[in-house]
């Protein structure tokens, strides 16, 4: 007997989506892991702590520009207990800021010796990021904030500059407006106006210097190596090879001679090939202070440290903590600082290890969060129910009046984690699994399902699925030591080596490394070598990421010496996509545990990763190098222009507008031609009107146009 569905695609098409919406769960997500991705707010719900924010902010917009203004503090933004809604408010303070400041979402560093440099490398891997607060990723010839802040800039100054005389034009006024006007792609593609632009680095720089120091502010690099970096950049996109040399140098790195004079970075700009420690986290916190002096020009900063809990565990990171925020306080223009909390452990595990110079620098009265009342309650279940189309059965027992009187008798407000994950019970039945008490030992089975439907979530993040030095040191000082190895932190002579495994008698001593300057690698390798002539069966790690340049690069002289070590005791690891979404998604357990966001204990996150991922630590521990099979194995390195094509865009947006519900295989099956996931992600991410629901076992793409 045939199907009906055979004979009726539409209605396979129906069923289908009906499936999918049944494997939903609409209340399942109660964590905010990207801030431009937060579902409509609940009207009223933490709207003071918000317009607190948002006030502050005001404050940083006055006057001409460059603006050279300084807030008093830090704002101190506090939770009773977890799941209030601490990231939720970043991701409403970045929507209501659009346009009008970058924000610099900060999870925690975990190295208190790189603090600075892991805080930049953020800051310039967000500022790769759309200009757009509807997307997570640039599509096909779309601005990022990085080209956005270059473009203001250089319209200011040049505005400036025609209204004090020093640059002359015929008419002032409509010279003026023109640049008023103009976008970054309409004067990049002005052939005429670029080439103005690079004879006239000098005049540019020397007038934005003058205007800085009308201000008092002062650059830490030279304003003509700034422009020069800032203009090749933004106005040569295609050379691939100088604009990966530009973000090296922003985030404080060495560059090739070469390239360092064909963009015009001055000498006594250029970071030495191998400086110590100290000098590479020194060289972070002078591009972040110029950073944000430059930010005068066109929009403050605002940097928000998230998850804070995590910083209690090692007083040496707690206290690290307050000299950054005193740093960023003190040094720091044109920026808003932004701290959360929950306040058990902030005054029980951080705060006691700060000083009071530290304490001094976040503002009082903290802004406090505020839990549902049974109204918003109510108006949440109705926002996370849009775009099932018909509505399941069992939403109307999310509304039903004694439902919700019974969660609301004990207290007139809830938590908004507490309530999903009550909501959550009720979708999914009567007798939903219990949480596990404190204390107790969480089943495996439980953490398997959190832990795929982290990994999951990941892959559907182009936006994390770059180098995070942060959780790849976390996992070689908390989880990667089996038993019988132990970890020890580890300064080397030069610092590029950061920690050490002693295990069966051997030293495996690792570094955490995004540059790419020949000169470096070739420290790198002598400091290798030193370990290895002192130890002969030790060998030296370095994690890599396809969107680093492949290591050693094509031209370097010294390639046979690099291709050599890797032979012997330097171990290069080119981690896939794969790889990261599996290590950064044993990270978002990890956090997701200390947070109190899931029903596992931290401590059996940890002794869950050591297992789960043991294919990764055999493959660190390896110690014949003709098994390590070099570091072809991982995905190819970008080449120029990966930004998805504006029409494999239009193709996702109309398949999934039109059924609704899909799983991404489905989806994928769909597409022609043929495209990665990577890929289709990509795309996806540039989609404001699709929501991601991920599950151990699939990842389902829901349309929902009033997101």
């Amino acid at each position: 007997m045939r199907s009906i569905f055979s004979e009726n695609p539409t209605s396979l098409s129906a069923w289908m989506q009906s499936r999918l919406a049944m494997d939903v769960n609409p209340f399942e997500s109660v964590i905010v892991s990207e801030p431009r991705r937060i579902e409509r707010p609940v009207a009223g719900l933490n709207e003071g702590p918000l317009q607190g924010l948002t006030g502050q902010l005001e404050k940083l917009a006055a006057g001409d520009f460059p603006r050279a203004i300084k807030l008093p503090g830090a704002q101190f933004v506090q939770s009773p207990a977890p799941g209030y809604g601490k990231s939720h408010l970043i991701g409403r303070l970045f929507k209501r800021l659009r346009g009008r400041a970058t924000l610099i979402y900060l999870r925690p560093y975990t190295n208190a010796a790189t603090s600075w440099k892991s805080i930049l490398l953020k800051m310039v891997q967000e500022l790769e990021f759309p200009e757009s607060a509807e997307a997570e990723f640039c599509s096909e010839h779309e601005t990022n904030q990085l080209e956005s802040l270059i473009h203001g800039t250089l319209v200011n100054v040049a505005i400036n500059g025609i209204n004090g005389g020093a640059i002359r034009v015929k008419d002032k006024q409509a010279s003026v407006n023109n640049f008023q006007r103009a976008t970054l792609e309409h004067l990049r593609s002005n052939e005429k106006w670029v080439e103005w632009v690079f004879d006239k680095r000098a005049k540019l720089a020397e007038l934005m210097e003058r205007q800085l120091k009308q201000r008092g502010i002062f650059l830490n690099a030279s304003p003509l190596s700034w422009m020069s970096v800032l203009v090749h950049y933004a106005y040569r996109p295609k050379a691939y090879e100088l604009r990966q040399a530009c973000l090296d140098w922003l985030r404080g790195g060495s560059i090739d001679d070469g390239e360092a004079g064909q963009i015009g970075v001055l000498p006594a700009d250029r970071p030495v090939h191998d400086p110590a420690m100290d000098q590479v986290n020194a060289t972070g916190k002078d591009r972040i202070i110029d950073f944000c002096g430059l930010a005068g020009f066109y929009r403050p900063f605002v940097f928000c440290f998230d998850q804070t809990e995590n910083y209690g565990s090692d007083p040496v990171m707690a206290k690290s903590l307050g000299v950054v925020i005193q740093g960023l306080v003190d040094d720091c223009l044109n920026h808003m600082t932004v701290v959360t909390a929950n306040q058990a452990p902030w005054s029980k595990v951080v705060q006691p290890h700060w000083e009071h110079a530290h304490r001094d620098r976040l503002c009082r009265p903290a802004l406090e969060l505020r839990g549902l009342d049974k109204d918003q309650a109510r108006e949440l279940v109705k926002t996370r129910m849009e775009g099932w189309e018909p509505l399941p059965e069992k939403a109307a027992a999310m509304l039903e009046t004694g439902w919700l009187d019974e969660l609301f008798s004990k207290s007139k407000e809830l938590g908004v984690r507490h309530f999903l994950l009550e909501c959550s019970r009720r979708w999914l039945g009567p007798e939903p699994a219990a949480r596990p008490k404190p204390g107790k030992k969480t089943p495996p089975a439980t953490i398997n399902g959190l832990y795929q439907a982290f990994v999951n979530k990941i892959k559907s993040q182009p936006k994390r699925l770059v180098f995070d030095p942060d959780a790849l040191y976390w996992l070689v000082q908390e989880v990667a030591c089996r038993q019988g190895a132990a970890f020890k932190k580890f300064k080397s002579e030069r610092g590029y080596l950061a920690a050490r495994w002693d295990v069966d008698g051997r030293k495996i001593y690792f570094g955490f490394e995004a540059g790419h300057h020949f000169k470096r690698w070739q420290a790198i390798q002598k400091e290798a070598a030193r370990c290895h002539a002192a130890e002969a069966s030790s060998k030296v790690v370095f994690f890599r990421t396809p969107e680093l340049r492949v290591v050693p690069g094509p031209g370097w002289k010294i390639a046979p010496e690099i291709a050599d070590a890797k032979k012997r005791y330097l171990h290069v690891i080119l981690l896939s996509r794969d790889d990261m979404a599996e290590l950064y998604g044993a990270y978002d357990l990890y956090m997701g545990a200390v947070e109190g966001d899931i029903p596992v204990q931290p401590a059996d996150a940890v002794g869950f990763v050591r297992e789960r991922l043991k294919h990764v630590w055999e493959r660190v521990l390896e110690p014949e190098p003709r098994n390590w099979g070099g570091d072809e194995g991982g995905d190819a390195p970008p080449p120029p222009g990966v930004e998805p094509k504006s029409g494999l865009i239009h193709r996702i947006r109309e398949i999934v507008r039109r059924e609704k519900f899909m799983s991404v295989a489905d989806l994928m099956a769909r597409i022609s031609p043929p495209v990665s996931e990577e890929e289709l992600h990509k795309a996806r991410a540039c989609i404001a009107e699709i929501q991601v629901h991920t599950s151990p076992t699939m990842t389902v793409l829901q349309w929902r146009p009033n997101r």
